[in-house]
């Protein structure tokens, strides 16, 4: 366990930076206040950007980077990386739909001229908590950086998974307080899926699917 925080040094650095911020902006000022505050900050250039990227951290997205990764890592891996997308995506569900179903978003939760909303962009008034995208966008993009650990590409994919999470509020979709939340969540459930599948000793779980077929082959 050590290791495997040491070796995702870099991607854990970033992601719980944000995530810390985050929550101690919220506990400072309060949900309603910071999003009022963070709401001042648009333009243009950023309704367009965050309008599409957010969904970098939708549910098919990652669903197609796992798909496409099955053809080129280890099987071990591939579980790995089932067992978070399947784990995240059940915990927040279950929070969103059972626990927190009445939790306001942010454009019920104010006026409609109390807040600027992006152009075209199809807002969501319940089931706040937490916040799906940023559950999955934490979980897929920290697997990715234990599949592929090299330093510069830690940083990008937490860069990517934190600009994920920042589009949610940014859309007036989530608090920080969702967000916030829906990255722990995602770092957790690679974590637990990584302790689950790391000690299984068998010799075809550390190959990969096309070597296999191969042998199978031959």
């Amino acid at each position: 366990m050590k290791n495997l925080l040491l070796d995702l040094k870099s991607f854990l650095i970033i992601c719980l930076t944000f995530i810390s911020t985050a929550l101690l902006g919220v506990i400072t000022f309060g949900k309603k206040p910071l999003h009022l505050f963070v709401n001042q900050f648009h333009s243009p250039f950023w309704d367009t950007f965050f309008k599409y990227f957010t969904n970098v951290g939708d549910g098919l997205f990652a669903g197609f980077i796992l798909f496409v990764l099955l053809f080129f890592i280890k099987i071990r891996n591939v579980f790995i990386g089932i067992s978070t997308f399947l784990i995240s995506g059940f915990i927040s569900q279950l929070l969103k739909k059972a626990a927190y179903f009445d939790e306001l978003r942010p454009s019920k939760s104010f006026g409609p001229d109390e807040l600027y909303y992006v152009p075209g962009e199809i807002l969501h008034f319940y089931n706040s908590f937490p916040s799906g995208h940023s559950t999955t966008a934490f979980a897929i993009f920290m697997f990715l950086a234990y599949v592929f650990k090299k330093k510069n590409l830690q940083i990008t994919f937490a860069t990517i998974a934190c600009l994920v999470a920042y589009s949610r509020v940014y859309l007036s979709q989530h608090f920080f307080v969702d967000v916030a939340f829906g990255g722990i969540i995602g770092i957790s459930s690679f974590i637990l899926s990584y302790l689950m599948f790391r000690s299984i000793k068998t010799n075809w779980f550390d190959k990969t699917i096309p070597s296999l077929f191969h042998q199978t082959k031959i």
